[in-house]
């Protein structure tokens, strides 16, 4: 019978080797990327629209709101979509529409949510009776069905001589009578007339 006695150096050596052996096995197995892991990475649209004008109409058959874009993907892992340069406008009976424009845009497989980002910018003509109103934020959730959007992000609001800035966002109903919420510290500046 062999008899084999291993001093402790020896057996650290070993537990050591046995170590960055696993180590190594490790190593080479994270580096091998399955294909369903290749693919994720990169999402393919099953169909792409160019140059698409939506409109949706109230129950009177009067245009409620249209959408535009140069360019419309539709995604079918999750039914989304995504819009290069999205331009949404809203419709309402007593003031003039809304022109809400960003740089992209993302739509719920449900239809019920709009994500506008990168330069969102919103505008409202004026009036006889209203002033123009412009309102500026990087990214804005909007419910069009709702007529209603917010952010988190630091927001912008011109409406003739007066300014607000909002650093944690801001809600707005669109619906007349327009009403909204601003959150954070926020500033404001209104312009005063002599009478």
């Amino acid at each position: 019978m062999l008899s084999m006695s291993l001093n402790s150096r020896e057996l650290i050596i070993g537990v050591l080797l046995g170590l960055v052996g696993l180590l190594a096995w490790w190593y080479s197995t994270q580096l091998v990327l399955e294909p369903e892991a290749i693919s994720a990475g990169k999402r393919k649209p099953d169909y792409v629209v160019e140059d698409l004008v939506g409109v949706t109409m109230d129950e009177q058959g009067r245009p409620d709101r249209t959408l535009q874009t140069p360019q419309l993907r539709h995604f079918p892992d999750d039914d989304s979509i995504e819009l290069d340069e999205p331009h949404l406008q809203i419709f309402n009976d007593t003031a003039p529409p809304w022109h809400i424009r960003s740089e992209r845009g993302w739509v719920s497989a449900d239809g019920e949510e709009l994500l506008m980002q990168g330069r969102v910018r919103a505008e409202r003509k004026s009036t006889a009776d209203l002033e123009p109103m412009t309102l500026m934020t990087s990214e804005m959730l909007l419910l069009p069905d709702m007529d209603y959007a917010e952010t988190d992000r630091y927001t912008e609001l011109d409406r003739g001589e007066d300014w607000a800035g909002a650093n944690d966002g801001m809600q707005i109903w669109f619906a007349e009578p327009m009403r909204m919420r601003m959150f954070g510290r926020t500033r404001i500046r209104f312009a005063t007339t002599d009478d």
